[in-house]
């Protein structure tokens, strides 16, 4: 049947109504007349895909990736740039109008230099002999050979070690491949459910590549957590150096950085910009400590609270390389630390991991005058920003694509304290 499509779904789908009900079409573009067949009928919704494109938008493009409408991991490929920044924008609006009820500016989604290649970190499923990513909405190992959006080195390395892995006896004992690629310098980890002997692949990957460091991790869970367990240094680097900001700092294997450093370095200059010197600032569940250390040289004080030991530890370490005398890293729960500081602070960040904050962090920080809120997770973000909104003025909604050919965005939200006076 033909149809057309008015509009797009939160995970990129064109939207059209076929007898009155919201039908999602996949890979289908707004303003396309296309041909469809249904492939589920729900109550609410039907679910279609495309048969034929009879008026094409001008802004399709052909998907660079040949895995694209199998593998679960891009979504927006057939867009152009110009349209994937505008369905960011969007989305936001879209999402605070429906959680929050509130018709607010969204700035333009701030674009990303690179469309592909932008991925530091390539993380890679292996099961059934297969290497690769999960195909959409399944378990099922799609087996690739590349992937366009992470760093051209990666790619190289990915393709080197799943040619080692499949000639060895123990590919079936593999659980997951890490890569790390910045500034010519690699750090791999190979995911285990038990441990083997993997000194011939560090012997590999070294005569090809410099400052190459080679991790093996055991993990026997039976979830898809991919960190976890016993961390055993094999060979090479153990590190990774970098110097941004002017704050030197090292990642290691298992310690959490941004993928998309482009990205990174906009919304860091973005958040300088917003923060007065005098002031002195909370970074409340402050990771490793990056942006923290970048606060600290250009504020009065800054606070860093974070609960998990390695990443308060990676903190402290940061601090002490860079003599940061005005920056205080505090390990422990936020909800009970935060009691002990609230007085002192002027402006607090929140950088929550994908599940938000939740109620009774929100709650606790109302009052302080000034909330810069930054979230992957556009759903999560209102559900929080909706515990203090009585109180606060949002200033400035800002997405940053973080993620470019995915429906993923980085979002900041200003917010201050209202005048009662």
């Amino acid at each position: 049947m033909e149809t057309k499509i008015f509009d797009y779904g939160m995970n990129g789908e064109g939207v059209c109504k076929i007898n009155g009900k919201i039908t999602l079409v996949p890979y289908s573009l707004k303003d396309e007349l296309i041909e469809i067949d249904i492939l589920l009928d729900k109550n609410n919704y039907s679910l279609a895909k495309v048969n034929k494109i009879i008026t094409t938008n001008p802004h399709r493009t052909p998907p660079v990736c040949p895995y694209f409408y199998s593998c679960g991991g891009c979504q927006l490929q057939h867009m152009d740039c110009k349209s994937q920044l505008e369905f960011k924008t969007l989305l936001i609006k879209k999402t605070i109008k429906k959680i929050l009820n509130v018709d607010c500016n969204v700035s333009p989604t701030i674009p990303c230099d690179f469309q592909y290649n932008y991925r530091n970190k390539g993380t890679f499923a292996v099961k059934d002999n297969k290497i690769g990513y999960f195909k959409h909405s399944t378990n099922e190992i799609l087996d690739i050979n590349l992937c366009p959006i992470q760093d051209e080195d990666i790619n190289k390395l990915f393709s080197l070690i799943k040619s080692h892995l499949t000639k060895t006896s123990y590919l079936d004992k593999v659980k997951n491949i890490v890569i790390r690629a910045i500034n010519n310098q690699y750090l791999v980890g190979i995911v285990l459910k038990e441990d083997k002997n993997i000194d011939s692949l560090y012997a590999n990957l070294s005569e090809k590549f410099n400052n190459i460091g080679l991790y093996k991790i055991i993990n026997n869970r039976k979830d898809s957590v991919v960190i976890s367990g016993k961390v055993v240094f094999v060979d090479g680097i153990r590190e990774i150096t970098l110097t941004n900001y002017g704050i030197t700092y090292s990642i290691d294997i298992i310690g959490f950085h941004q993928t998309n450093i482009n990205i990174q370095n906009k919304l860091y200059s973005h958040i300088l910009d917003l923060v007065n010197k005098d002031n002195i600032v909370l970074n409340a569940f402050s990771g490793a400590g990056l942006l923290s250390a970048i606060l600290a040289n250009k504020v009065k004080s800054v606070f860093g609270i974070e609960i998990e030991t390695s990443s308060h530890n990676s903190a402290e370490r940061l601090k002490r390389d860079n003599n940061l005398n005005n920056l205080t890293n505090i390990h422990g729960d936020f909800y009970k630390k935060y009691k002990d500081l609230h007085k002192k602070i002027d402006t607090i960040i929140l950088d929550p991991a994908k599940r938000g904050c939740s109620k009774e962090a929100m709650k606790l920080i109302r009052g302080v005058k000034e909330i810069i809120y930054i979230s992957c997770n556009p759903i999560a973000m209102c559900k929080d920003l909706r515990e203090v909104l009585d109180l606060y003025d949002i200033v400035e909604i800002t997405p940053f694509d973080m993620f470019p050919n995915t429906v993923n965005v980085e979002t900041l939200v200003h917010l201050k304290r209202k005048n009662r006076d």
